[in-house]
Parts: C-alpha cells; structure tokens; sequence
C-alpha cells in the first residue's frame, strides 16, 4: 500500500527564523520540524529516475521538482505481492468509480446534483456507494436541502444592509414560518452571491412581496433604536437606488493579474484577479503590506525571482482575500463560508515551510497577511505564533536591495523603491505586534516604539490611483487619500503603543498615574482632530476609512476601561460623578467635550469617583462608535468585514454589555450586534464572538435587547453549531469578566464557550433525569 507523504503544515510546527535578538517568549515554544528517514527504501519518484534517494519525508529532489514524495511502505512483500495487491487496489477503485458513473448517468437531477455536492464535500465514493445502497442518501437529501436553504437563506440575510427591525419583519415572514414551500432552492439562493443589497432587493431577488404598508427611509436614530427609542441627535443615511441597482451588474477585476506562475491550485486568471483586486481595494490602503505599484507590476511579469511577488505571497493573499468573495473559486466546500480559502491558506502554509525561514521582503509580506487570517478564521493562537514569527524576521531582512552576481548595480530608482516597500512591511509587522499584544492584553514585544514615520514625500514615488471603487460590490469613484490614510494609521499604532505601557506596565499606584492617561487622552484626540478632510467622518467614507476609526475606538476604549467596573454589576454614580453621566438622546462625540470633563486628582476626588467618570467615557465612546458600525452596514452590507470593524464590534458589544439599562447604551449595543452577527455568517472569530457575547448574558443575568433575542431564536442552528466549537482555537479574551478572573482562571473565547456549552449540557442532563 503507498501513501502520499507531502511537508507538514506550517500550521502546527512552524520553522525557527535565526535572529541574533532575543526571541519572544512565544516564539521560544516553536521549533522546526523534525524530518523522518525511512532507512533502506527510495521513493516512487527516484526509484523511476534511479537517482540516490535520501529517505527524507519529502526528499530533496521530489521538493526541487514539485512532485509528491511517494514511497512504498508495506514491509515485508515480494516485489509480485506489492504488483498483485496494487492491481487489486486499483481494480476495486476502478469497479467503485464505474459503479458511480453508471448511477450518475441514469440519476435524476435531484439525486445527481446531492452526489456531486457529496464528492465536492470530499466523501470517498466507496462511502456514498454504501448510503445509495442503504437508500438513505435521498432521504439525508431532503433533509439537507431543507436545512443547507434555511441556512443559506439566513447568511445572506444577515449580510445585506438590513437593520434589525427590517430582518425582525422577514423573519417573520418566511424563516419562522413552518411552510417549506416559503423556503426557496438554494440554487435560487445563488443568485445573491456577489450582489449587495438592502432588504427590498433582497425581496425582490426572492420574488417575495413587499410589506404593507411601505416601509419608510429609516434614519440611524432607528437603525440605532429598540423598543423604546432614545432621542439620538443623528444624521439621516439616505440610500441611493441607483447604487442599489449597480450592485446587481457584475464588476470587472480592475487588476489584472495572471494565476501562473503564482500558484498551483488554480489557471483561472480571472479567480485570482477578482481576488488580489478585492484584497486591494479593502485591506491594503488602510494595512498596507505591499506597495501596489512594485507588487502589481511584479505579478504581471510573472518572474519568480522579483523582490517584490512571490507563490508564498500570492497564496497568502489569495487566503485572506477568499474570507469575502462569494466566486465559486473562493469556497474550499461548497456554500460552507467559514472554510472558504482553506486552500490558499494551506497552501500558504506548506510554501513557508519550504522557505525554511528564510528571511526576505516577500516572506515578512506574507507572513503579516497571514496574521489576520488566521484571526478572522478563530486560529488566533496560530495567529499569536505567526506573528512571532513576523517579528523575528523583521530584524533579519535587508534594508537596502541586495546585489548579486548576476545582476549590474542597481539604479537609484530601484534603490528608493525597495527601500519604500521595506519601510512600508515594517510599519505593517509593527501594527501586527501590536495588535496581537491587544489580544493578549499584554504589552507589544517591541522594547521600543517605532519613530521613523512614513511621509507624504517616501510615498509620492509610489504610482497607485487614489480613487476606490468599492469593487467587487460597488461600482463607485471615491476619492481615497491613500497616503494620508496611511500615515494616520502608522501614527495611531505609536499611540496604541503608548496605551500599552499605560494599561499593562504602568505602576496604578503611583500618583502621576492618572495624570499619563489624561495626557494620552489628549493626544489621541489631537491626532482625531488633525486627520485631514478627506478622513474626517462623514456619511458614506470609503470602506477602508472606517477600519481606521474602528482601530481608534479598539484603543481607547479599552484604554478608558482599565477604570471601569468589570462584572455582573455597574457602579452607582456618586455625587461627585453623577452629572458626568451620559444621558439619554445626547449626541456623543469622539472629543469629549463637556459634560465628560475630568475634575483635577484632589483630596476630595478621590481614585473611585475617576475611574468612574472614566467609565462612562468609554460607555460615551462605543455608544458613538455604534453610529460609525451603522453607516458601514448601512452603506456596504457585510459581505466584505475587515479585521479592525470586526474588533471593534466585539469591543463595543463587551464594553455596552454591562449598561443595558440605559436605553442609548442599549441602542448601540443592538445595532454592534447586529454588525457582530452578520460578520460571524462567514467569519469564525466575529461568531465567537457573538456566542461569547450570548453565553455571557445568560450566566451573569444580563437580559439582552428583544430584538436580539428573536433574532437568534431563529437563527439558533445557523449562528452557532458543534463543529464551530471544534475549529475555535482562539485566545481572544472575554474583557468583560477578565478583571473578576481568579489567578489561574481562563478567560479566553476557546476555553469559555466550551466551558459554558459543557455547563449547559449537563444541567440540560440532569434536568432530564429529575424529569425521568
């Protein structure tokens, strides 16, 4: 028998960068894989050549050759044993695959179509030979397709730009019903993909009614709104129908790129330029990994020995990209979002493991893309790793362009440009570290900040347009500042950095204390104020603004809730604090102004009465910041939901959960919900998260808002599944509870959903029993 032996996944034993610094202490724990020889035996593909073969698992010489390393392992058998049983094998999978083809060529639509989704599933055919003669695949179908449609269903209608009212009044009027015949095909469900719509578009694509009476513009204070709606001073989004009606024509890749030589799981030129123009136009103005104008030209010319593209680059690219695509190619299983761009990912990771650590520009670009996808599929302990990894090989790539032999000197132009992208992926390996110290509430591994700003004269030389299209789901032409975007956010993460020491290496004890966190205070909303007009706030910014704003509420919410009264219960205002207070239908702003005016540290003010006027500054903020995750959801849908959006909602939720009581916090709280829930449709962190969320109202008490609770009624089998708590690998922390956790006691995403699931498993056991 042979089996295929191909390198380990980098998922589980990534190899160690050499470094003179001293590594992380999570990096410490990763060593590089062990390679097993199989002594005495040579491989199919050496064998054949009657070249040495060194009995490395792969060997050398399949590795330089790109050929899977096959090796005979059965011991001991004579070489007509080994013919006879492979003639045995190989008959019996001939007589399986005839048997198949035979039952697909007499099969009616409906049985053929449920086999095929079985094979695309991966199941073997000897397995769906078995259920056919058993008679139960059809039956298994039926109940598939009912539930597969309702799931479908559910998914695209939490990422249209509907608010919770308009999926309230759906819900309703088809899912909750009992009439199957109410549930359409999910061929018919197809027909959404690829198109951004409000609920009356959806309707329509449906062919369902329109309600009675007509709904009217809904304006954010009802987007922002529960039973009982709190007098929000707010503006009025107005949807646009032409834009509506451009959403349904398909959008031609503004990139055009070729899939060869980049990777070897797809030839579709199309594909891979539908997905490096989407990671483009989202992800890199506001991250910027790559410097667009070096990345692109390089990938077009398709030479693999360029500075600035890579396979490994490509397909780590590819990976993130597939998380918001809904093209064929992008599913790794068929209408299964959570999986898709396992493949490129994988894919990624097996190229990384052949580059032995090595360290380059193009290896430090792509190691940085892989930390937010392995974040936004709920690995982010392999994240954590990751970014280890980033951070060592951030000190060992050249700062200027390396010559070889074969090459002349390099102009100065070539010069300037390496030079302009080195910079730029160092920015980006900072922002990974310190995001990740964020996620493990602990300061970035960086001993010292990053000082060397990029400026507006670095950038100039780059050659990208600053228009954004909003592709692949907006025909738009905004103007995006990308440089400006750009500088702003390298700036923020300095801050960030700052917020850090403060929050987790800072003495609280020592009287200058409170005195650093007003000085922050003040310098994060100078540089809120400084942002130029193209970056301010307004109705509809381009996407990648809002993952800006999104980083800038992550900070310095959490940097306002280092005083905040973590737990089941919220301080009662005092005297002193009592008109600092938010109050109900005040319009928030980011500045905090008055009435959130921070008395000076006396005798008489004591610790208690700042750390409580500094809870409600962070109550204040993600109240605010539930306006911008509305006019994000209002204009783009959640299709497509960047990393910081979708931290941003998490943050919100968990830092209004504890002040449902107040109908503006509870707004807010909804209306992040809202984002959290349909984000999680297709990401695995953003439905940890609302699980979390979820879990931690029902065993502290906590009653959340109607509207959440009927939505997740009925979508109770969607939002949530067993298979989802087996692929959750995520350290991302409940701060809601942390600061109440006993020395030792887990507070992590992972460990407590399976907690609370296992808690809610046996209660539901004993409860049975007693009955019994």
């Amino acid at each position: 028998m042979s089996r295929n032996i191909l390198p380990a996944c980098a998922a589980t034993d990534h190899a160690k960068v050499e470094s003179p610094a001293a590594p992380s202490p999570t990096a410490a724990r990763w060593h590089p894989a062990k390679v097993r020889k199989l002594a005495g035996s040579a491989c199919e593909y050496c064998r054949k050549r009657r070249r040495k073969c060194t009995g490395e698992q792969p060997c050398p010489l399949c590795v330089d050759n790109d050929q899977e390393c096959i090796y005979d392992i059965t011991k001991p058998e004579t070489s007509g044993q080994v013919i006879k049983r492979k003639h045995a094998q190989m008959q019996q999978d001939h007589d399986e695959l005839k048997a198949l083809f035979d039952i697909l060529a007499t099969a009616n639509t409906q049985k053929s179509l449920e086999i095929h989704n079985r094979i695309r599933a991966g199941q073997s055919p000897p397995f769906i030979l078995q259920q056919l003669q058993h008679g139960d695949i059809l039956a298994q179908s039926r109940i598939n397709s009912e539930r597969h449609a309702r799931h479908v269903l559910l998914s695209s209608l939490m990422q249209t730009t509907a608010s919770f009212d308009e999926m309230i009044d759906f819900v309703g009027f088809t899912v909750a019903t009992k009439s199957v015949t109410q549930i359409p095909t999910t061929a018919l469900l197809r027909q959404l993909r690829g198109k951004q719509t409000d609920i009356k578009g959806f309707r329509n694509l449906l062919g369902y009614p329109q309600p009675s009476p007509p709904q009217r513009r809904i304006a954010i204070s009802d987007l922002l709104s529960d039973q009982e709606r709190p007098s929000l001073q707010t503006e009025t989004f107005n949807s646009s129908e032409d834009e509506q009606e451009n959403s349904k024509i398909p959008l031609e890749p503004p990139i055009k790129v070729p899939a060869k030589p980049w990777t070897v799981l797809t030839e579709d030129d199309n594909l891979v330029s539908h997905l490096i123009s989407l990671w483009l136009e989202y992800n890199n103005p506001f991250f910027r990994v790559v410097e667009e104008d070096l990345f692109v030209k390089a990938m077009q010319s398709g030479d693999l020995r360029s500075e600035y593209c890579s396979p490994f680059l490509v397909n780590s690219i590819l990976a993130l990209a597939c998380l918001w695509s809904e093209h064929e190619g992008a599913f790794f299983q068929p209408d299964d979002y959570i999986t898709r761009g396992q493949h490129f990912h994988d894919e990624a990771f097996r190229l990384w493991q052949l580059e032995e650590g090595r360290a380059s520009l193009t290896n430090l670009q792509a190691l940085a893309i892989l930390y937010p996808g392995c974040i936004l599929r709920g690995k982010d302990k392999l994240g954590v790793s990751t970014c280890a990894l980033l951070t060592q090989m951030g000190r060992s790539v050249p700062d200027t362009l390396q010559q070889t032999s074969s090459q002349s000197s390099h102009t100065p132009d070539e010069l300037k440009a390496y030079q302009r992208a080195r910079k730029t992926v160092a920015w980006a390996a900072f922002a990974c570290d310190v995001a990740t110290a964020n996620t493990i509430l602990q300061p970035a591994w960086h001993t010292a900040c990053k000082e060397d700003l990029p400026t507006h004269e670095e950038l100039a030389l780059a050659k990208s347009s600053n228009t954004w299209s909003g592709y692949p789901y907006h025909d738009k032409n905004d103007y995006l500042d990308k440089d400006s975007l750009y500088i702003a956010h390298c700036r923020l993460i300095q801050l960030t950095w700052k917020a850090q020491r403060i929050l987790y290496a800072s003495d609280r004890s020592d009287p200058q204390f409170f005195g650093h966190v007003e000085a922050l205070t003040d310098e994060m909303n100078h540089w809120k104020k400084e942002l130029p007009d193209s970056l301010q706030f307004h109705g509809r910014m381009p996407a990648p603004v809002y993952d800006l704003y999104s980083c800038y509420a992550s900070v310095i919410i959490a940097l306002y809730s280092l005083f905040q009264p973590l737990g089941n219960a919220r301080l009662a205002p005092s005297e002193e604090t009592s008109q600092s207070r938010p109050k109900q239908g005040f319009r928030y702003h980011a500045d905090l102004t008055p009435p959130y005016e921070t008395p000076a540290i006396t005798e008489n003010n004591t610790k208690a009465s700042f750390a409580q006027n500094m809870s409600y500054r962070a109550l204040a903020t993600a109240q605010e910041h539930a306006i911008r995750l509305a006019s994000f959801r209002h204009h783009y849908g959640l299709k497509i939901a960047p990393p910081y959006f979708v931290q941003a909602n998490g943050v919100v939720c968990f830092t209004l959960l504890r002040d449902l009581d107040n109908p503006a916090s509870a707004a807010a709280f909804k209306e992040a919900f809202r984002c959290l829930l349909g984000a999680g449709m297709q990401l695995l962190w953003a439905r940890g998260m609302a699980r979390m969320l979820h879990l931690t109202a029902k065993n502290t008490g906590i009653q959340l808002p109607r509207a959440i609770e009927t939505i997740l009624e009925a979508v109770a089998d969607t939002a949530w599944t067993k298979t989802d708590t087996e692929m959750l690998s995520s350290c991302w922390p409940n701060i809601a509870i942390a600061k109440d956790a006993k020395v030792g006691e887990s507070v992590t995403m992972e460990d407590l959903i399976k907690k609370w699931e296992s808690l809610a498993v046996d209660s539901e056991e004993g409860e049975g029993k007693q009955r019994g």
